[in-house]
């Protein structure tokens, strides 16, 4: 077994005249002597990532605007709007996240204009960077053509899916921005990689809270590579350090119960102990078993190793929060936002549920795995033929039957959404066992664990809410780490199976997945219904359903014809009426889930409407999320506003 990829050639090389490797070494020297290969060979390594990276902007955009959740487009809208407004977010209303991409968001709608088609925007920018910092990942650890392929792949089971501007996505780009950066530093060990990558991860956080999970993942790295760094430069006479490792364990075992305790909060705690919590403690006993093992060094040249990187990485993180802070300490509100950034967001384990496929499903995933050891121990070419006819045929008659059976479209469907669990445990199986991890560089080895930590921990945030469309914030991270896995357990990979394994992921997921949308996606396939422009001043020409078009088109003007002010109430859970309708919102609140006084919201509420002189309202009758609106509210507003007319799910009163 050796590592992911070998570039040059050793003297042990040149020496064995037998083979690939002998191959390998003529074709090093054919560069030497000759100008014209190599401008060649040039040329394709700029023109294979620029080709990858025009296809996948390409595919980006054609899914640009198609699709939205509504309460979501208008809880971003409405959020960056109050921010132009001079309001401060969990000061002066209920911001659902951390707030930093509601900075970005406003400063959008100051530049472009304030419309939804301005937010996408803001997402296709950080995309086209995006892009970029995969295949950087990518070309470190494999072939040229490899990681192009690896990338696209990534890309298609990422943004397109669902291309809404949810934090979510930007934790995504934000690891993948920090990766890369991490990558670089083990390349040339330059703490300005450390501190970059530390300020992905602030940022991450400024996004959304589950930013840390990216921070955590890399931390757990730098546990790792410490230990490493510390074998590489011990003596015999070297002796451990018990406080160290002590320290070490203790921290490990302190961090992997807080994650239990995360998912013991889940109603299907059950499920999510196979999903989220074994991943966790995978690497947690991997980093045990490699300290217990015998890691020698002083404990001040081992903490000055760790701190080394924890400092520089640290103090990025800590830089973009700090700016965050200003305005929140001026204005002496820091309680107010740590209550809305860590506090409120637990009631949505109450409200925002779904449970994690049953853990039978993984069956699935380990036929897959079956597939490519099967192919791997065959060692003859023409039983690699065949086997790999078999894998065509198979996975083509999957494709095929996906689109009118629900059972073989969720078979493929979970063989992917399920495999995390299975990638982290290969992935510390690897790196444990040293008949493994010797055949790996030592850079390889860290590669490696940095993918499959920050994976495992980036899989959380499915946690309480594990659609299929969230497992697919993590999937190109979970993608790398599978390929990268798969690639060093085996000394030559079974290329043609592998690669038709690929191409059945990257069909799947454009032809069957995507169109779905996010309320049939994992479940069955169903033709693409986004397909009408909303054609609201405010939409942006986002590509809704049919339904939902004739819906708010005739809402919206309903509502704006009856507001003899510029306000409107609207709830419960509909913010998007607000945003749509250009008037404002006379509460703090954009889901009534997220109110913690939920006796006195009557009181409230009526309260706002006679102080901003409410014309009109809007009662939600279907949310998607709280519960419907209180009966005595409800009866309150049906004898303040006794004209009505119903449109859709809403309920739309006024007074004349």
């Amino acid at each position: 077994m050796k590592p992911f990829a070998e570039h040059g050639s050793t003297l042990g090389g040149v020496l064995d005249t037998s083979g690939t490797r002998w191959r390998a070494v003529r074709k090093d020297l054919s560069r030497l002597f000759s100008d014209r290969p190599t401008t060649a060979s040039v040329r394709v390594r700029w023109l294979v990532p620029l080709a990858v990276w025009a296809l996948s902007l390409g595919y980006m955009a054609s899914q640009l605007n198609r699709g939205w959740v509504a309460h979501d487009e208008g809880a971003f809208g409405q959020s960056a709007e109050r921010v132009l407004n001079g309001e401060l977010p969990h000061r002066d209303f209920d911001e659902l996240y951390t707030g930093g991409l509601t900075y970005l968001h406003a400063a959008a709608f100051r530049a472009f204009g304030t419309n939804l088609a301005t937010l996408r925007l803001v997402l296709f920018t950080c995309f086209l960077l995006w892009v970029p910092a995969v295949f950087y990942i990518t070309s470190v650890l494999f072939p040229l053509y490899a990681a192009a392929a690896i990338t696209f792949l990534a890309v298609v089971w990422s943004v397109p899916n669902y291309s809404a501007p949810v934090p979510s996505w930007y934790n995504l780009f934000f690891a993948g921005y920090g990766v890369a950066a991490l990558f670089r530093y083990m390349d040339v060990n330059h703490r300005r990689w450390l501190l970059l990558a530390g300020i992905c991860g602030g940022l991450s956080i400024l996004v959304k809270s589950v930013g840390l999970y990216f921070v955590a993942g890399v931390l757990l790295f730098f546990l790792f590579r410490e230990q490493s760094l510390s074998k590489a430069k011990q003596s015999e006479s070297s002796s451990s350090s018990l406080l160290y490792s002590g320290a070490m364990v203790g921290g490990v075992a302190l961090f992997s119960v807080s994650v239990l305790g995360l998912v013991l909060r889940n109603p299907d705690f059950g499920r999510g102990m196979i999903y989220f919590v074994f991943p966790v403690f995978a690497l947690a006993g991997l980093l045990v078993h490699r300290e217990l093992a015998g890691v020698r060094g002083g404990i001040k040249d081992r903490a000055a190793t760790l701190l080394s990187m924890v400092v520089p990485f640290g103090i990025g993180v800590v830089m973009p929060i700090a700016v965050f802070l200003v305005p929140y300490i001026r204005s002496r509100a820091v309680h107010s936002l740590l209550v809305g950034v860590f506090i409120l967001p637990l009631s949505r384990f109450a409200f925002e549920t779904m449970a994690p496929p049953s853990p039978r499903v993984m069956s699935s995933v380990l036929s897959v795995v079956l597939l490519i050891f099967t192919a791997y121990r065959c060692r003859k070419p023409m039983q690699r033929v065949l086997l790999g006819m078999v894998a065509v045929a198979g996975l083509g008659a999957i494709l095929y039957f996906s689109a009118t059976s629900p059972s073989i479209y969720q078979f493929a469907w979970h063989s992917f959404g399920t495999a995390i669990p299975v990638i982290v445990l290969a992935g510390t199986i690897i790196l444990g066992i040293p008949r493994f991890a010797q055949a790996l560089a030592p850079v390889r080895q860290q590669q490696l664990m940095l993918l499959v930590a920050v994976t495992a921990l980036m899989s959380l945030v499915q946690i309480p809410f594990a659609a299929p469309i969230y497992y697919c914030y993590v999937a190109p991270m979970a993608i790398l780490a599978a390929a990268a896995v798969s690639t060093c357990m085996m000394e030559r990979p079974p290329r043609f199976v592998l690669g038709t394994i690929v191409i059945f992921y990257f069909l799947f997921a454009v032809w069957l997945f995507t169109p779905g949308f996010i309320y049939r996606m994992g479940f069955s396939y169903h033709p693409d219904t986004q397909t009408q422009r909303l054609g609201l001043p405010r939409a942006g020409g986002l590509r809704i359903d049919p339904l939902e078009v004739q819906v708010y088109e005739e809402l919206i003007p309903l509502v704006q014809s009856h507001a003899a002010g510029s306000f409107v109430y609207a709830g419960p859970d509909c913010p998007e009426i607000y945003f749509l309708s250009g008037l404002n919102n006379p509460t703090r609140m954009l889901f009534d889930f997220l109110d913690s006084n939920n006796e006195t919201r009557t009181e409230r509420v009526l309260s706002a409407l006679q102080t901003h002189e409410v014309n009109v309202v809007a009662i939600n009758t279907s949310p998607g999320f709280s519960a419907p609106m209180r009966p005595d509210l409800r009866t309150m507003l049906e004898q303040l506003y006794p004209q009505s007319a119903k449109v859709g799910r809403f309920q739309v009163r006024w007074r004349q």
